[in-house]
């Protein structure tokens, strides 16, 4: 079960129809001369000597071909890498193709790019359309296509289906095939096959271990408050430090203009002695204001600090409700 830290995620959500001409679209299917029969629904994989004699057959693409490889175990942990608060992991494309993705449970299917479908023999300008709504709400096609092999680290689902964009993106028709954790602390994502039956617990355990959860989601709901707080904190630290830069705007006028003032003194001995002390004092002031403003800022990366600290430890917790459910 994927757990609520995901949700954190930011995600870019793109939830695809497809249309009627991808649903009709078919394989094509030769036999070498082994007596061994191919499938592939890309013309250009077929060898030249076959091109002729292949017929294209109505098998349409259904959810049911996509599947776990039997390869994959029943516990897969990888590292991640993190930027801000996306997640993105190592994969392999089709047993060669090295790829980065960014991990979006809010896509419906794993997008790869124009050069990753080329790379792998895939003419994304051959392939059929599918309608999707991106971020921003527009509704945009993109070439589908199917993948014999996705993997990350030791998970490997076959047949996949992909569309190409701009971006990578790991969606759901990945992820679904496992419970997902993510264990922020150790940078790790933890995939367990979902075909695996597992032993039945007794109801004390049952018991004690939804117990567990709920203190733990008592816990998350406390610090989601102190997380507010610290937030309203910034909140007033900012609006003392505009305070501070008006402060410092008018200061550095008026010593600007008692400079401007002097500029034309010839000399120490006709220098006004009472222009010198308010510039003087000017500067002082100046520099008092300056080191308030660096010190709320200050105060601002330290509450900013805390806060992602209180995140990593909301994700920790959401870890351990995602190993106790």
């Amino acid at each position: 079960m994927l757990i609520n830290c995901l949700r954190k995620i930011p995600i870019i959500i793109v939830c695809f129809f497809l249309l009627s001409s991808y649903l009709d679209a078919g394989y094509y299917k030769w036999t070498d001369e082994q007596g061994y029969t191919h499938f592939t629904d890309n013309y250009f994989n077929i060898p030249d000597k076959y091109k002729e004699e292949v017929s294209q057959n109505k098998y349409r693409r259904a959810k049911g071909l996509k599947s776990l490889s039997k390869n994959t175990p029943q516990r897969v942990v990888v590292h991640f890498k993190r930027k801000d608060n996306a997640i993105f992991v190592n994969a392999i494309l089709n047993w060669k193709l090295p790829v980065i993705f960014h991990l979006d449970t809010g896509a419906t299917n794993t997008m790869i790019t124009k050069q990753d479908a080329l790379a792998l023999g895939i003419d994304p300008d051959k392939k059929p359309k599918v309608k999707g709504y991106i971020a921003d709400g527009s509704l945009v096609e993109f070439p589908s296509a199917m993948l014999s092999s996705v993997s990350v680290g030791d998970a490997e689902v076959n047949n996949v289906e992909v569309v190409v964009g701009n971006v990578r993106l790991l969606g759901m028709n990945f992820l679904n095939e496992f419970n997902v954790q993510i264990d922020a602390e150790n940078g790790q994502l933890i995939m367990e096959r979902r075909d695996v039956v597992k032993e039945n617990e007794s109801p004390s355990i049952r018991k004690e271990k939804n117990y567990t959860i709920s203190e733990l989601y008592n816990h998350i709901d406390q610090i989601e408050i102190a997380i507010k707080a610290k937030e309203n904190v910034i909140k007033e630290i900012k609006s003392d430090i505009d305070l501070g830069e008006e402060k410092k705007a008018e200061v550095e006028s008026v010593l600007k203009g008692t400079m401007d003032s002097t500029r034309f003194e010839s000399s120490d001995i006709s220098f006004d002695s009472s222009k010198k002390r308010r510039i003087e004092k000017y500067k002082e002031v100046l520099a008092r204001v300056n080191r308030r403003i660096e010190i709320r800022r200050d105060e601002i990366r330290i509450q900013k600090k805390q806060i992602d600290q209180m995140k990593e430890r909301i994700d920790y917790y959401d870890t351990l409700i995602g190993k106790l459910r």
